[in-house]
């Protein structure tokens, strides 16, 4: 019996259609596809199905390519576009016209949205009617040599259901009265979504479909039109949908986080590559996984679950904030030069500093973006106040003398030692008498203007000693300078 070990390796594909930004729903099929497909030495590729004429755009397509590149989730050969595949499709359709298995369809789009308003009164699935199968052959030739506008419909052979194994839910059956004869081509000569797929993922050397549970019915047909086409049909699997916290399915048009998205808030490209995977119990979400490849080695395709999976953004930050802090430093530095104005300050810090300051202040952010945000408390001259923080400043002044006087025995061109540091705020703390907020917060406003950042005894030892001064002197000048006026 076929299973995901035994029927590999596996070769694989990712088919959005180029309508509007991935989103994390079909963003995550597109991963469990590319682990497994690593994992099992097959290949993952990917197909752009940009029939519809009126919705596909070359900036959907544009970011679909960018979004999987940032995720990590390269093809193995060159993308497929259905677009330029039309004569594939259209030759599949003669052979079956030949065979009767397909004929023409001249039903008005009124007739059709009649027969869905009939069948829906008698509470019938919405099925074509097969009105145009009955026509006899000169009514039809008729109407064909008129030159009458119509489409071409699959016949369903005389089945009562469709039956497949699903190497994630095991036997399924469809029932042949969930559909009618469907369409294989519109009236404008482009393909159906079903005729597409399986000419392609034919065509393509596709040997699994693992894609979610709403393509179900799809299935079926598919499995009908591989029968009809002689051809082997890949083993299929279909596994649980991505909800909200509503119990919704995530989808593009009910407001699914994007992979744009994602980037724009920081979110770490691994961290959405592990999170979705963790989803389907596939991955474990304890370790951090420094690579796609150790994903791979890892992805359990046999624990994919049959329910849905709930999506949570707060435990994909949480993940992503792990991976962030986990990174190699390394390459977070170069990621700071490349994305940096050049007239930043930061280019004027030296390497080794850089590191030091990186390593220390992504403990206090969760993405680049907040650390990038961090990195002007330590490398501009000149450091703004709140109106609050003046005021509460205003009032630490002994603090501040404290600080000043402590830092005037070290060396400017040199930057405080964690231990000398802790002895700096001891001393400070004696001198000016106060303990716990009092000594920490003044110091923190004044060197910072911020409320908040890195442990203070590690804020001392990443800002070099004449700009700790500089910034102390600069807050003791504004209330000497208030002072004298008085």
């Amino acid at each position: 019996m076929t299973n995901f070990k035994t029927g590999g390796p596996w070769i694989t594909r990712f088919a959005p259609s180029p309508t509007g930004a991935l989103h994390l729903g079909n963003v995550r099929t597109a991963i469990l596809n590319h682990l497994l497909a690593r994992q099992s030495g097959g290949k993952f590729l990917l197909r752009l199905e940009d029939t519809d004429q009126e919705r596909s755009t070359f900036a959907a397509e544009a970011a679909i390519l960018w979004s999987l590149s940032w995720l990590g989730l390269v093809p193995d050969e060159p993308v497929r576009h259905q677009s330029l595949r039309l004569d594939l499709y259209r030759r599949a359709v003669g052979s079956l016209m030949a065979e009767g298995q397909a004929y023409p369809c001249f039903c008005t789009d009124a007739e059709l949205e009649q027969d869905r308003k009939d069948a829906a009164a008698k509470n019938l699935p919405p099925r074509y009617s097969g009105r145009c199968a009955r026509m006899s052959a000169n009514e039809r030739a008729e109407k064909l040599n008129r030159g009458d506008a119509h489409a071409i419909r699959f016949r369903l052979p005389e089945k009562t259901e469709v039956g497949f194994t699903d190497l994630i839910k095991g036997q399924v059956s469809i029932p042949a009265g969930a559909f009618g004869d469907f369409v294989l081509l519109r009236s404008n000569g482009w393909p159906s979504y079903n005729l597409a797929v399986v000419v392609d993922d034919a065509d393509m050397g596709v040997n699994l479909v693992l894609r979610g549970e709403d393509h179900l019915t799809n299935t079926a047909r598919q499995i009908l039109l591989y029968d009809a086409l002689r051809l082997t049909a890949p083993s299929f699997a279909h596994h649980g949908l991505l909800m909200d916290a509503d119990g919704k399915k995530l989808s593009k048009r009910s407001g699914a986080l994007s992979i744009p998205e994602c980037m724009e808030m920081g979110l770490e490209p691994l961290a959405v590559v592990q999170y979705l995977a963790s989803l389907s119990g596939a991955l474990p979400t304890k370790n951090i996984f420094a690579s796609l490849d150790e994903m791979a080695r890892a992805f359990n395709p046999f624990a994919l679950g049959r329910g849905n999976a709930v999506m949570s953004l707060d435990e994909l930050n949480a993940l992503s904030a792990r991976v962030f802090r986990a990174a190699d430093l390394a390459d977070q530095v170069h990621e700071l030069d490349e994305s940096l104005p050049a007239d930043n300050a930061w280019h004027d810090i030296d390497p080794q500093t850089r590191r030091h300051l990186l390593a220390s202040l992504r403990e206090n952010a969760e993405n680049l973006h907040e650390l990038r945000a961090l990195l002007p408390l330590f490398t501009e001259k000149e450091t703004r106040f709140t109106p609050s923080a003046l005021t509460e400043l205003a009032a630490s002044q002994p603090v501040l003398d404290a600080l000043d006087h402590a830092m005037s025995g070290h060396d400017p061109d040199a930057s405080l030692q964690k231990d000398e540091a802790s002895a700096v705020l001891r001393r400070i703390s004696q001198e000016a008498g106060v303990k716990g907020r009092q000594l920490y917060h003044p110091i923190r406003l004044a060197l910072t203007g911020s409320d908040s950042g890195p442990e203070l005894a590690t804020l001392l030892s990443l800002l070099p000693t004449a700009l700790i001064r500089e910034r102390t002197q600069t807050v003791l000048n504004i209330f000497s300078h208030c002072n004298h006026k008085e």
